[in-house]
């Protein structure tokens, strides 16, 4: 649209906030946001756009707020360029003439991601789960998966594009599901194709995750790192939240991927603190945590969300000790990133190098471990081989070469 996009939002005319409302903690990162942005237009003209889940799930409530020039549901947010086209060209808006159109929440086909050596596939929205803690089915909708055969061509154009490591998202991508077609076709379909590139999982739910698809890290496409959306590892507090699946079940998912590659890597999300809690249940966690091998985890103090079964329940977590409970799960996952780092200590591994520091490059091998190389010569966006010599025990997910 002959528009530059500028890197600092303060120096921009206009302002897109594409928000998140997962946690509470997100929904108070937003509004700090809407501050700033509310501050900045008292010294100039700028245009306001406020969109995502935030604006699905509390549209009414952010329309009220002083300075939002446009609130967009997350439904229309593929309408965005046109409305900036038509503020633009006519000073005027009619949101109500704008119409999702026939792809609806596929409509975005990204040609670039803003220097990214990381491309993005989007095949899957919305979620069929009414977890008991969960607010996104009120944001997203039901699941819905875009066409296989749209998949794969948009596939075949990001690797034309020259991306080399491509990840595959959406809300619950092992729900994907179209005229027959599973999440394993998927990978079949990619995997198949001709040329040096890695495909990436973002997130699984173990329920719902097929494990013969994990015989494709075989040929080195598919990497070999899964993030696993546990939430708990206690088998109580699993049931607690409505999700289908036990502690067991996903230790038994690791213990296949080790089996068609031994550094398999395993990165997720775990919830401490939800309500009923107690010491015991922690524990499982931590029990669960420590077999399956995390060395990478998202941990989340419990946050309740309106309209969510969890927001009601009895027996709620002081704060104190969801904080407690974090910073003990943090120090237990970083000392099984000591370890697992270990394992690579004198050997080759593959990274795409991605971001040029003083004195290296950082890159990301194909179990999702973060490399620091001093070998500046290593080429932006080409897989390379480096040699592992040190590790860095401060930081949990990086080592050396």
């Amino acid at each position: 649209m002959g528009l530059e996009y500028e890197e600092d939002y303060r120096n921009s005319n206009i302002v897109i906030l594409n928000s998140c409302t997962v946690t509470d903690t997100a929904d108070k990162k937003v509004m700090k946001y809407v501050k700033s942005i509310r501050r900045l237009k008292e010294e100039r003209n700028i245009f306001f756009i406020f969109t995502g889940c935030l604006a699905q799930t509390d549209g009414d409530k952010i329309s009220g707020i002083e300075g939002i020039d446009l609130v967009i549901d997350n439904k229309l947010k593929h309408k965005v360029p046109e409305v900036i086209k038509s503020f633009l060209e006519n000073r005027f808006l009619d949101i109500k003439s704008i119409k999702p159109s026939r792809k609806g929440r596929f409509e975005f086909e990204p040609d670039s991601f803003l220097g990214r050596t990381r491309a993005f596939l989007k095949i899957q929205d919305g979620c069929n789960r009414m977890c008991s803690f969960c607010k996104v089915p009120f944001a997203r909708g039901g699941s819905i998966s875009l066409e296989y055969d749209e998949v794969i061509r948009r596939f075949k154009k990001l690797l034309e594009l020259g991306y080399k490591e491509i990840v595959i998202t959406g809300v619950n991508i092992t729900s994907y599901y179209w005229n027959g077609y599973t999440l394993k076709d998927v990978i079949r379909g990619m995997v198949s194709l001709d040329g040096e590139f890695r495909v990436r999982l973002s997130s699984i739910m173990p329920d719902e995750f097929d494990v013969s698809i994990l015989e494709f890290v075989k040929d080195g496409k598919l990497s070999p790192h899964l993030h696993i959306s546990l939430q708990s590892g206690s088998d109580y507090i699993i049931k607690l939240m409505r999700r289908n699946y036990t502690s067991k079940d996903v230790v038994e998912i690791a213990d296949v991927a080790r089996k068609y590659y031994d550094g398999f890597g395993f990165s997720g999300d775990v919830i401490v603190g939800f309500p009923e809690e107690s010491e015991k249940h922690f524990n499982e966690t931590i029990d669960t945590v420590k077999k399956i091998g995390f060395f990478r985890l998202h941990i989340f103090p419990f946050s309740p969300r309106r309209g969510t079964v969890a927001s009601v329940m009895d027996n709620q977590v002081p704060y104190e000790i969801k904080k407690e409970r974090e910073r003990i799960l943090f120090d237990v996952v970083k000392g099984l990133s000591v370890e697992f780092k270990k394992k690579f200590l004198g050997k080759d591994i593959r990274i795409i190098p991605e971001e040029y520091v003083d004195g290296g490059v950082y890159g990301y091998a194909d179990n999702y471990l973060r490399v620091f190389s001093r070998d500046i010569s290593l080429k932006r966006n080409e897989f390379s081989y480096v040699k592992v010599s040190e590790i860095n025990e401060e930081d949990p997910t990086t080592v050396i070469a």
